[in-house]
């Protein structure tokens, strides 16, 4: 019953929010594509949904069925006891590495930041957001600040700092910024974490106030909660923007290097698909549905598309970093997946997958 209603939910929840991801657009860019191109394809529609759904009917429900069984499938797997048995003592140990992996990530895609001078994508160049003169400052900056949080020292000071930043480029960039929301989220939680393990400040832990204390205590219980949804913000309005609103950009992206040739797919088709199992895997982040799973997924596509597309390495190191740092730390209390398994059974164990 218990997993019936869990089902129920998840179908519900997923539907609602895929309806409602076009209400809360702006992201990515497409970096494989010239300047003059994504200037061009800017000024394009959107992504006909519907006119793709009437020319592939057959295709889409097969793919849609094929997507629901593979869902149900690792889920199954993922509360399997015999594979809880023999993976979860593997697993298990990872979490405590889960804040270091987080912070090197942070601090590593920050230091290239400040190397290229960009600020977190290479289409924010430091010239665009401010004057001339002060962009070697900025860039020797983020370099300093990524060096800080990946030894971790004056790892608060340095996330505090780069917050600063972040919210410094709000009022530039507008609602655009909300496809680096994963920063956002490396940021709370080197704030929070970053300096409790495997780094110099660990040694002065101690010495912060009682009230302080007693507050970084309450926000390391939910700084992975606020990664996980961070990180399913920025998927989704990545894909919002690329393959939905703008979804010229994507179109002329699988032409323009032969996908719909690999793919026995029209590229119409094939970016609606990749617009859904990106919107669909920012949910299941968002809402904490079989997170470790979707970390894998996403890595694997990733390395494909790096291998593929050639695209420059270091703005991808924050998804990758971040997915693995997810991926060991695995659930929380406030994921859905997890709630819903402990009204079954209070003692029940964290999902494998």
């Amino acid at each position: 019953m218990y997993m019936r209603n869990f089902l129920r939910h998840l179908l519900f929840t997923t539907t609602v929010l895929t309806a409602a991801a076009p209400m809360i657009a702006s992201a990515h860019e497409v970096y494989v594509l010239p300047p003059d191109l994504i200037a061009h394809d800017l000024t394009m529609p959107g992504l006909q949904v519907l006119d793709i759904l009437h020319d592939h009917t057959a295709s889409f429900f097969f793919w849609m069925f094929i997507t629901i069984w593979a869902i149900l499938t690792v889920l199954s797997i993922s509360v399997s006891k015999p594979v809880e048995r023999y993976l979860s003592p593997v697993l298990r140990p990872l979490k405590r590495y889960a804040p270091l992996v987080a912070r090197l990530t942070l601090g590593i895609a920050i230091f290239a930041s400040g190397y290229f001078g960009a600020l977190f994508g290479p289409e924010l160049p430091f010239t665009s957001f401010v004057a001339a003169g002060i962009v070697p400052t900025l860039e020797i900056l983020m370099m300093a600040l990524g060096a800080l949080i990946t030894i971790g020292l004056f790892t608060r000071a340095a996330s505090a700092l780069l917050i600063i930043v972040f919210a410094a480029s709000l009022p530039h960039y507008g609602s655009y910024m909300f496809t680096y929301a994963n920063y956002l989220g490396e940021m709370f939680i080197t704030l929070t974490l970053g300096n409790a393990s495997f780094a110099i400040d660990r040694y002065f832990h101690h010495r912060y106030p009682h009230v302080f204390h007693t507050l970084l205590l309450w926000c390391e219980e939910r700084a992975f909660v606020i990664l996980r949804v961070s990180f399913g913000i920025s998927l989704i309005f990545a894909s919002v923007y690329a393959k939905y609103i703008h979804a010229q950009l994507a179109l002329d992206t699988v032409t323009r290097y032969g996908l719909d040739t690999v793919f026995p797919f029209q590229a119409p088709f094939i970016v609606l698909g990749a617009f859904a199992i990106e919107v669909l895997l920012g949910l299941f982040f968002l809402f904490g549905i079989e997170i470790r799973f979707a970390s894998l997924f996403l890595l694997f596509w990733l390395s494909l598309s790096l291998l593929y597309f050639g695209e420059a390495v270091w703005p991808h190191i924050i998804l990758a970093g971040v997915a693995i740092a997810i991926f060991m730390h695995g659930y929380d209390r406030y994921t859905i997946e997890l709630r819903y398994l402990r009204r079954s059974g209070k003692r029940a164990t964290e999902p494998v997958f």
